[in-house]
């Protein structure tokens, strides 16, 4: 369920980095969007809390505040999007790290300490940038490369192997950071004190006189072993992360068991700190997702490697292909293929009836807009696109303009690509 890239880095498909980048985004916009600056300003208490901090907050100018929100706001959609992501996504980890020194005049608990550390996840994507095919950048990159060179790529089945440092690292991070808090645990409570009868019931008990959700926090306080059950159950799920690991052994165990205590924490304590469910929900294996909602359908797509969208397209269904469904063939080979089975048909016979793209399942040849129809519907993420595509005032559109049944030449999209 939980990918162990600690373990191993490389995956089949770049998806679960795409996901990865796009949900540490989303986490950020929804954690910082509801920040009034302002009021920060407007109130002394970073005079009487953490006045070392007091650097960092623009009393002159306070309105700053608002713009960096934004602009940091900004930042990060693009970089869920994959466009400039070494220049997005080092200005939103500037900015996040500097709203954390500003929280932190006030609190010093995870609501600042999240800050920090998505700042820090944020910079590894960064750091790695190149690897993240499966973005706006990846498309930019891929536009750029010799047709022969992206070809290669595509057709290729050793290039199914993405390597994902940035996950790795992420992993590294997040594990360290929860045996952090055990150890702190096991230190701050002389020894085993922490899953003492008397101590997480003491604090049960003190939490549902302000959070009093319902009778399940009683049930703690009558029946203290529970406390000790889930004192250890915490202190095994935080220590062993990093063990479970570098082992491999119970991963998904270990990262289901650190959500059901983030959710625990929310009913038992009212502590909510679900930055976790953010954190841990990034190494969901989201590629076996997208393999579950492929079809299992074989098919074979050729594509004529001059033109360029032709080969751009099948690019992007190339790295979406997490169930490796699909043979890919360049045209000229196809038709080498199917000239010497086709019932003697010659190349040149062929070759009359040669489009951009071909798909076949084994039985029907689908020729150009087509075939574009058939590659989708493998997904069935694209059904609505699919079903859009085969409206009839959309199909008569395409038949009159027959833009998808021409290839450019040569000289055309190599000046295309010099020039765009």
């Amino acid at each position: 369920m939980f990918v162990n890239y600690v373990r191993d880095s490389v995956r089949s498909s770049p998806i679960n980095l795409a996901a990865g980048r796009g949900l540490l985004g989303i986490w950020v916009v929804w954690k910082t969007i509801w920040y009034d600056w302002i009021r920060l300003v407007n109130v002394p208490y970073y005079e009487i809390s953490s006045s070392h901090y007091a650097w960092a907050v623009p009393e002159s100018v306070p309105w700053l505040l608002t713009v960096e929100k934004w602009l940091l706001i900004a930042m990060v959609l693009l970089f869920i999007a994959g466009y400039r992501i070494q220049v997005t996504g080092f200005v939103s980890a500037l900015i996040l790290a500097h709203f954390g020194v500003i929280r932190s005049i006030l609190v010093s608990s995870g609501e600042a300490s999240s800050l920090f550390i998505g700042s820090l996840l944020i910079l590894f994507f960064t750091l790695y940038a190149e690897q993240d095919q499966l973005s706006i950048d990846g498309v930019r990159r891929a536009y750029r490369r010799p047709p022969d060179e992206l070809t290669h790529q595509i057709v290729s089945t050793d290039s199914d192997r993405y390597k994902m440092s940035a996950m790795q690292l992420s992993m590294w991070l997040i594990a360290i950071l929860f045996f952090s808090t055990g150890f702190s645990k096991v230190v701050d409570g002389n020894g085993l004190g922490f899953v003492a009868p008397d101590n997480l019931t003491r604090l049960v008990l003190v939490r549902s006189y302000v959070y009093p959700w319902f009778d399940l926090q009683l049930l703690i306080v009558e029946y203290p072993i529970l406390g000790v059950l889930g004192g250890i159950g915490t202190l095994v799920l935080e220590l062993g992360l990093v063990v479970s690991a570098v082992t491999g052994v119970g991963f998904s165990v270990f990262v289901l068991g650190l959500i059901a205590f983030t959710l625990s924490n929310v009913a038992l304590l009212g502590i909510f700190f679900v930055d976790n469910l953010f954190f841990l929900g990034a190494f969901f294996g989201f590629d076996r997702v997208v393999q579950r909602l492929q079809r299992d359908q074989q098919l074979t797509v050729a594509f004529e490697p001059q033109n360029h969208f032709t080969l751009l397209t099948v690019y992007l269904i190339r790295l979406l292909d997490a169930g490796q469904a699909l043979t890919y063939q360049t045209m000229s080979s196809h038709l080498e293929a199917r000239a010497q089975t086709d019932g003697g048909q010659t190349r040149e016979e062929l070759n009359e009836q040669n489009t951009a793209v071909r798909v076949t399942d084994g039985e029907t040849a689908y020729q150009g807009y087509e075939a574009f129809v058939k590659l989708l519907n493998q997904f069935v993420f694209f059904v609505p696109i699919v079903w859009i595509m085969q409206l009839d005032m959309i199909q008569d559109f395409i038949s009159r303009s027959a833009a998808l049944d021409s290839s450019p030449s040569t000289e055309t999209d190599r000046n295309y690509r010099q020039n765009p």
